[in-house]
């Protein structure tokens, strides 16, 4: 099974391969902003990958659209769009 590693917090969790990280984060109350419930609508969910990004599915039209939007750099990616098919180190400014 993949591994999360919510560097900022410390925190590494295991979970389902094409699991999305706002999914994983909110089942393991790790914090995760948003104000759209995980709708892909604000951007407010987005993090900074620092390993394995090729463990992560491409962006979608959806998800390019709204990341085009808000600027989100090369490195960056919404975590309620993005799916985990392997370890994968991520952060965020707010942890």
């Amino acid at each position: 099974m993949p591994l999360i590693n919510f560097y900022g917090l410390g925190i590494e969790v295991e979970c389902e391969e094409g699991k999305t990280i706002f999914d994983v984060a909110r089942e393991n109350s790790i914090p995760i902003a948003e104000s759209c419930n995980g709708d892909r609508t604000c951007g407010h969910c987005r993090v900074l990958v620092l390993n394995g990004m090729e463990n992560l599915s491409s962006p979608d039209f959806e998800e390019m659209r709204l990341a085009e939007r808000k600027g989100l750099s090369e490195n960056e990616r919404l975590a309620c769009a993005v799916k985990v098919y392997g370890d994968v180190k991520i952060t965020t400014s707010y942890w």
